[in-house]
């Protein structure tokens, strides 16, 4: 059995594995100008958490939080590469940050999902706080958690 890794990123070598993977998967598969994708939270000391998924030792994975105000995080840059994609890794990864932050104090997450993937996110228990808008040209939505 394959085995479900979330680390919390603490060496530009795993940064740049994470880069690696959103570079892939939302500059080369979804056509978004690296420039739009990348910001000022990609970097060790950013106050962002990055996290790296593995599955069975192999980089599969990434998500990010970024502060957004007192006991609330905003989920960022939440993919998988597409050889990892159906195995119900992304609902596992949202489980065990959402108890980890939870733990740590977090009331809230809040983030802003593409229209087409809303309902994996109101699967996991988001809820649709905002109208439909139009980021780097797609239909996005803002959603949110109470932990």
């Amino acid at each position: 059995m394959e085995t479900l890794e979330i680390l919390q990123v603490s060496s530009q070598e795993q940064l740049m594995a994470c880069l690696h993977i959103r570079t892939a998967v939302f500059s080369e598969e979804k056509g978004v100008p690296q420039e739009e994708e990348r910001d000022k939270w990609d970097h060790l000391g950013s106050g962002c958490l990055h996290y790296l998924v593995l599955w069975g030792g192999c980089p599969a994975g990434t998500v990010r939080f970024i502060p957004a105000g007192e006991k609330e995080l905003r989920l960022q840059r939440f993919c998988f590469l597409p050889q990892f994609r159906g195995l119900g890794l992304g609902r596992r990864v949202l489980t065990r940050l959402e108890e980890e932050f939870r733990r740590r104090g977090i009331l809230r997450i809040g983030l802003d999902a593409k229209y087409q993937v809303k309902g994996f996110y109101e699967a996991c228990g988001y809820h649709t706080v905002s109208d439909v808008f139009m980021e780097v040209g797609v239909p996005h939505v803002s959603m949110a958690r109470q932990l």
